[in-house]
């Protein structure tokens, strides 16, 4: 026969592992929440390369030349921008093989394909030639003018001389924040976007 004692000590060894196993988990996980940076792998969330801090370039720069209509102007507000910088004269194997990427990107974005826009910056003089068949070929990419102004601020952004077929993501607030070099995997902006635009509440 088990003695009382016994009975009462193995009852509240019971109780005690219940209250354990809905204690910790929580209490865990309230301290990861105090302390993000232990929960890190070391790898970072992002596969671009980050511009840290985010730099202002604002829409006001952008919008300076709008090339591809003034209506088109509205299109850049509210909305997260695909930048990609066109320095030569006419757009080449880069510049088509990146805009050809940034058009897969928006229509696997579903139904966040609405919060983002793709814009090309076209290095001022701007060829006639490319201003007038790269919209009628695809009337979802925007053109506006990279002027020596903005093209150095995004150069300093980057850390780098802007390269067709280059990449730079714009918030809907007017900064740069992430980019990606010319020959970059599409799925690279592609998941960086869809994680942005499911924490933001903005664009």
């Amino acid at each position: 026969m088990n003695r009382p004692d016994s009975n009462l000590l193995r009852n509240r060894l019971t109780i005690l592992a219940i209250a354990l196993t809905v204690v910790v988990p929580f209490g865990a996980a309230w301290y990861l929440a105090q302390h993000p940076d232990l929960a890190r792998t070391g790898k970072p969330v992002n596969l671009g390369r980050l511009i840290d801090p985010a730099q202002p370039i604002g829409l006001d720069e952008l919008l300076r030349h709008p090339l591809s209509g003034e209506e088109t102007s509205a299109e850049f507000k509210g909305h997260w921008l695909m930048l990609q910088p066109l320095t030569g004269a006419g757009c080449g194997d880069a510049c088509r093989a990146a805009a050809e990427k940034t058009g897969r990107i928006r229509v696997m974005l579903n139904k966040e394909l609405s919060r983002v826009r793709r814009v090309l910056l076209v290095a001022a003089p701007a060829d006639q030639a490319t201003l007038g068949e790269l919209p009628a070929s695809d009337p979802t990419l925007l053109l506006t003018e990279l002027n020596a102004e903005l093209r150095s601020r995004l150069e300093r952004a980057v850390g780098q001389p802007l390269d067709d077929g280059m990449l730079i993501l714009m918030d809907p607030l007017g900064n740069v924040m992430l980019w990606y070099p010319a020959g970059f995997d599409p799925y690279a902006p592609l998941k960086d976007l869809q994680r942005l635009l499911r924490i933001s509440q903005i664009g």
